[in-house]
């Protein structure tokens, strides 16, 4: 896989600032050590949580301390997360945006990446959560999956990115433009290296056929584009004819059956379901260049006028 190395900053977008009320009678230290005390006889309480989540990121209480914050808005996660309990969506969005933006601060890479699901999946699940605070996220998901050399989480990302800011109009998306293609261009050369010298093999009647032309691929092509275009068009200047090689060392230009893929999952591992017949092989340098030499025979003796 190659590495992307670049340079990136990110805008963290959410923090927490609240300015604590005290009164008279008590002051700022017996109220946090109260408070704390509430709230660690009371985990599940999310009120008496964000009460010192509240002290803890207002940098003027004395108690300023967001990594300690952490550990009250871990509790009110876990609190939301339980089907017996209610929890305001405000307070889940402010929780799980601040847990990720403190996970970033860090640079606890994992967790960050764990808690920016946490708020995509809350967004979908309903949770109202701004489209703005989503596209954060992104943002800071694409940065860390870069750090990861996750060219492939990080291109899902970026294409979350620009769908929000294209749905919501909002200016700015050629900005992506160039590390959405290199990101691509990472990810095909990953595909290529694992499947691009594999060819599809298909069994009907008991029978194996290889495919030397699919659509608009063939023998001669690298493993890419098989699936585009579907139902093909004769007019298609592009258009290969579907040919496969039999275990008879014949052509064939028509096959009758359907080509069925699926799969399940025990203690063993993954197995074809019943009727599955159809797989990607890899072939000698040999016979791949038998299989050319039998699509160049092929396209010879039939290729059609197509400007008739």
């Amino acid at each position: 896989m190659k590495k992307i190395f670049m340079t990136w900053a990110v805008v963290l977008c959410c923090f927490i600032s609240v300015n604590a009320q005290t009164t008279e009678t008590e002051s700022n230290s017996e109220r946090y050590l109260r408070l704390s005390r509430e709230a660690d006889e009371n985990p599940s309480d999310w009120k008496a949580q964000m009460e010192v989540v509240h002290i803890l990121t207002d940098k003027n209480s004395g108690f300023y301390n967001q990594h300690r914050a952490t550990r009250y808005l871990e509790r009110i996660y876990h609190t939301a997360t339980d089907y017996n309990k209610e929890v305001p969506d405000s307070v889940l969005r402010i929780s799980l945006i601040t847990l990720a933006t403190l996970a970033y601060d860090k640079k606890d890479i994992d967790k960050t990446l764990f808690y920016i699901d946490e708020v995509k999946h809350a967004k979908k699940v309903g949770v109202e959560i701004s489209d703005a605070d989503i596209i954060c996220q992104d943002a800071m998901g694409f940065a860390l999956h870069l750090i990861k050399n996750d060219a492939l989480q990080a291109l899902s990302n970026t294409m979350d990115l620009r769908q929000r800011l294209t749905e919501n109009k909002m200016p700015g998306i050629e900005y992506s433009d160039v590390m959405t293609a290199m990101l691509f261009d990472n990810v095909f050369g990953q595909y290529q290296k694992m499947f691009g010298d594999k060819l599809l093999e298909i069994t009907l009647d008991g029978k194996k056929y290889i495919f030397i032309a699919l659509r608009k691929w063939n023998i001669e092509k690298p493993l890419m584009g098989w699936m585009d275009d579907m139902n093909g068009d004769d007019d298609d200047e592009d258009y290969e004819s579907t040919l496969a090689y039999g275990e008879d060392g014949k052509v064939y230009d028509e096959l009758h059956g359907e080509m069925v893929y699926s799969f399940y999952y025990n203690k063993d591992g993954l197995k074809p379901q019943e009727g599955h017949n159809i797989r990607l092989i890899t072939v000698t340098p040999e016979q791949r260049q038998k299989l050319v030499e039998a699509y160049h025979n092929y396209t010879k003796k039939h290729k059609k006028d197509r400007k008739k």
